[in-house]
């Protein structure tokens, strides 16, 4: 039931902002990086390779897309045992094993379909309902724009320029929103369509993939696809986990508790929960992690998993408290409601497909 989900929601809360987002999993467990006692760095053509170890025993195996200093210290501090960090010397061959891939920070949006239009230059101090759309637009993308009433002041100012910084770069953040900054605000990339699988013909169904993407947050660009007959007709991205805990697992590896993404595996679709009635994205929210509507998961096959407590909510506190426990969490209002689409198109979908290309997610 909801109330569970809940609780446990606010016992996983609690214990992260406790730690600081590295607490002891529930139910004690140990994860694997906070195994870690010591990294070593290796190259590997024009990527680094990072090898977390605990003594001699490689515990996972890290490719570092990015020779950014800050994405390279991120990368260490998921790693909150580790004592030191060290070169291997010349020729000491990498060690084999899968490898988590660990990209830049994502720098496209998704298109929206069908977004407003703009006449006119937004500058500080202008009002009106493209300033309405501004504010809602920025918020749903995680910069504070405050209040959404219509006027561009100082917080909707600093906003646009936050904004602007992250995509054009701080010498481009002038605070003003001509055609480029409100086209880049709506979308610059159409869904992506995954790689073909088995035809399924007849089934509908949800697909969850991961892209090599980050967000300006550091969690994982996801994609979320609706299958109709068997045939690809929309997506939105999303995100799953904590931003220093993305580790993508399989259902019996996964690690009760842990906050990061949910794993690998076929999982059941329930009903949507709206906390102020249907359709009200407005009125009261479940917490303020989840938002105003849910829409609870249960794990189907292979195996069993010990996660609990997944479900599928708007990103609804993500400029302070990004990401999620473990659930998929949607960007925006507006990407959720054409989830809410898909799933009133076809009531009878229940089957979600969490593809992470582990090689363990049945096919439809």
């Amino acid at each position: 039931t909801l109330p569970g989900l809940v609780n446990r929601r606010k016992e996983e809360r609690a214990l992260f902002e406790k730690s600081g987002g590295q607490g002891t999993p529930i139910d004690t467990e140990t994860s694997p990086q906070d195994k870690v006692t010591w990294l070593e760095g290796y190259r590997d053509g024009d990527k680094n390779v990072i090898v977390a170890r605990n003594g001699s025993e490689v515990i996972e195996i890290l490719t570092l897309e990015s020779h950014l200093k800050e994405d390279l210290i991120a990368v260490f501090q998921q790693y909150k045992n580790a004592l030191n960090f060290h070169f291997a010397p010349n020729g000491k061959t990498i060690p084999s094993g899968d490898r988590i891939v660990v990209a830049t920070k994502e720098k496209s949006i998704l298109k929206v379909i069908a977004p407003p239009s703009l006449s006119r230059l937004l500058v500080l101090d202008t009002e009106g309902e493209d300033v309405k759309q501004l504010q809602e637009r920025l918020n749903d993308l995680g910069y504070d724009a405050g209040e959404v009433d219509g006027i561009f002041g100082k917080k909707t100012d600093t906003a646009v320029k936050d904004f602007q910084a992250d995509y054009f770069g701080v010498a481009e953040a002038d605070g003003k929103v001509g055609p480029i900054t409100w086209k880049k605000l709506w979308g610059d990339v159409n869904p992506t369509v995954p790689p073909p699988t088995t035809p399924a013909p007849g089934k509908n169904y949800l697909r969850l993939t991961k892209t090599g993407r980050k967000d300006r947050y550091g969690c994982y660009v996801l994609n979320l696809q609706y299958f109709k007959d068997g045939e690809f007709k929309d997506g939105i991205e999303v995100c799953s986990g904590q931003p220093n805990k993305q580790f993508f697992r399989i259902g019996r590896k996964s690690i009760a508790g842990s906050a990061e993404p949910l794993p690998e595996g076929k999982w059941y679709i329930h009903d949507l929960l709206w906390a102020d009635g249907r359709d009200n994205y407005d009125g009261k929210i479940h917490t303020s992690g989840i938002g105003p509507v849910t829409i609870p998961l249960d794990y189907i096959s292979p195996d069993k998993t010990r996660r609990s407590a997944i479900e599928i909510h708007i990103d609804w506190n993500r400029t302070t408290w990004p990401g999620t426990v473990g659930c998929i969490g949607v960007y925006t209002k507006a990407d959720y409601k054409r989830l809410v689409n898909w799933l009133r198109e076809i009531p009878e979908m229940r089957d979600l497909f969490v593809d992470w290309g582990l090689g363990t997610c049945p096919q439809p």
